[in-house]
């Protein structure tokens, strides 16, 4: 027997369940649209380009010839388990940060105008903390460099991380992109992966190569 008190709970679980495909459609056709964010560039004090795509490169060597900021600053992300792999056996494979620098170079980017921050840096969030730390970006205007799809959380971490900074993030052309993210790979990997990365962090979570080099 159903008590009184049940049965607007019953209804309400009851409408839910029925409301539960129609908002799981709406979230995934809404998603791509989710990810497609970037912000116009403007005069800043420093670039920062985040590790993980050589298409960000390019673009922060344009906007440095366009005169949006005078340096450009490149982390040192982690060697990933099977790069340490090649490392081991001798091999020669260049270090993410050298080849960005080397693109940055044959772009015409002057070698006195790139820095680098951080050591075996191995999330946005560790980026944000080392390039707080060791760019002294407070009371500065700086302009991030990423991909489309990272973009919104990297604004998200990076206003929270760098305190006394103006943040503002730019999203690189030169690397494909989909609204309709289910018509690509790549896209279709940051649908799914890009929302769960924000709630992570939102709720307090932070992959950090070394935790006792920041508070």
């Amino acid at each position: 027997m159903t008590r009184p008190f049940q049965r607007p709970l019953l209804h309400v679980i009851g409408l839910l369940i029925m409301a539960a495909p129609l908002l799981l459609g709406a979230y995934l056709f809404a998603v791509g649209w989710w990810l497609d964010f970037s912000e116009e560039p403007r005069p800043s004090d420093m670039m920062v380009v985040l590790a993980g795509n050589f298409s960000r490169p390019p673009h922060a060597a344009q906007l440095f010839k366009n005169g949006v900021a005078p340096e450009i600053w490149l982390a040192r992300p982690a060697r990933p388990a099977d790069q340490r792999l090649v490392d081991a056996m001798n091999i020669p494979y260049p270090k993410e940060e050298d080849i960005n620098r080397e693109m940055l170079l044959r772009l015409g980017v002057p070698a006195r105008n790139i820095k680098f921050y951080g050591q075996g840096v191995k999330s946005t969030a560790e980026e944000a903390l080392a390039f707080a730390a060791e760019a002294r970006p407070a009371g500065k205007k700086v302009l991030v460099v990423t991909s489309k799809t990272h973009a919104r959380r990297a604004r998200s971490i990076f206003r929270a991380l760098v305190s006394g900074a103006e943040i503002r993030v730019t999203a690189t052309p030169h690397d494909p992109f989909e609204r309709r993210w289910w018509r690509d790979q790549d896209t279709a990997r940051a649908a799914v992966l890009e929302p769960a990365k924000m709630l992570f962090f939102w709720f307090g979570g932070k992959f950090l190569a070394a935790k006792e080099r920041y508070p």
